[in-house]
């Protein structure tokens, strides 16, 4: 990559010397900073940059993961996992230059979710789609009456090459509606799950295996009263999954390492003490209930959140609303982080992207044709 640090003349030299499969490749592993600046460099750079066959292989070569921090006064910070080491005491966020008017901070109910580097963020009548690495953002208006939304989730779908939005709702009956990014447009589909009750304790659903997914309440089950309700993004259907028969009283917390995650937390009085023992558990093969499996049990009383692995290790990372924290599972201990000149705040981990959240087709016939020579 020596020649993307010269000047421009020299660059255009080591360019034309190169085979364009081979310029794709080093391109594709660069950080999104350094690509938006090479969107300078010529028009067929640009249009490259800009392909979504460039943008979905950029997000798989590269898996930069970085976390996202709202704070109480609706300021939003990000912070780059790649520059974290286990043996670091405080770490530095970056201030994004994005706001939104009328936005409220509410730890215990968290309005966003993303997917692929887009983050999702609800108001009450609209959402925002934005993305922290390239600072792009787009507003999309709710349709009918936006008091009446019980959930919601956002999410990439393969299969079909495009981002959805869903809102449900519950009078009686399920009625889901979707927004897609790809056609810009709402539709609204009725289920019925009449002997399944929204769990109130959360709104967000979370990304996985093309389907977003709820915690609900099953009325008529009382040895297992709460299920995983998963919601299909192709197929437009909703199917539930079982949680684990050996945990009672827990509950779904999100997506951990690549799969379902459901936390069940115990309180101990040990010498006066009240401990929460907290267990959690994964489900290693999507959609098969017998393959639940305990992960970690750990003491959470100061750290509730668990959001990521650190890069390339066995240490976790969890978060509260005034810091972040390692944990080591070979020597169960818990190693404190400050966030520099931050304090109260939830966190979100996301990936680094290329996604615009914008769909338009920026791109000429001329552009086309250098697309064709890099491809």
């Amino acid at each position: 990559m020596e020649f993307l640090r010269k000047p421009l003349h020299v660059q255009n030299l080591a360019v034309a010397d190169l085979p364009p499969e081979m310029i794709v490749n080093i391109l594709s592993r660069l950080p999104v900073k350094s690509l938006c600046r090479l969107r300078c460099v010529s028009k067929s750079w640009l249009a490259l940059i800009r392909d979504s066959r460039f943008v979905k292989m950029h997000l798989t070569q590269t898996q930069r993961e970085n976390l996202f921090i709202e704070t109480k006064n609706c300021s939003f910070y990000s912070i780059d996992l790649e520059s974290i080491t286990y043996d670091v005491d405080k770490v530095d966020a970056v201030k994004l230059d994005f706001d939104i008017e009328g936005r409220e901070w509410n730890p215990w109910n968290p309005l966003l979710c993303y997917s692929n580097g887009l983050l999702c963020i609800v108001l009450e009548k609209c959402f925002w789609l934005y993305n922290p690495s390239t600072r792009e953002c787009k507003q999309v208006k709710f349709q009918g009456d936006p008091k009446l939304s019980l959930g919601f989730g956002f999410s990439y779908v393969d299969s079909i090459d495009d981002y959805k939005f869903v809102r449900l709702h519950y009078l009686g009956r399920i009625i889901v509606e979707i927004y897609s990014l790809r056609k810009n447009s709402w539709k609204s589909i009725e289920h019925d799950l009449s002997n399944i009750m929204y769990d109130f304790y959360g709104t967000m659903g979370f990304p996985l295996n093309g389907a977003i997914h709820w915690e609900f309440d099953n009325v008529y089950n009382y040895q297992n009263p709460r299920v995983i309700v998963a919601f299909d993004l192709f197929e437009e259907s909703l199917k539930t999954l079982s949680l684990p028969n050996t945990i009672v009283g827990s509950r779904f917390v999100g997506i951990f390492g690549g799969y379902l995650c459901v936390e069940c937390v115990e309180l101990r009085s040990i010498r006066c003490d009240i401990s929460h023992i907290s267990e959690i558990w994964v489900m290693k093969e999507y959609g098969v209930k017998a393959s639940w499996t305990r992960i970690l049990t750990v003491n959470t009383v100061q750290f509730a959140n668990l959001l990521c692995y650190l890069k390339n290790s066995n240490i976790m990372m969890f978060s509260s609303l005034e810091r972040l924290a390692f944990y080591n599972p070979e020597y169960r201990k818990f190693k404190k982080i400050e966030v520099d000149g931050i304090q109260m705040f939830s966190v979100y981990p996301y990936m680094e992207s290329l996604v615009s959240p914008n769909y338009e087709n920026h791109f000429t016939t001329e552009d086309q044709d250098f697309l064709e020579y890099w491809f």
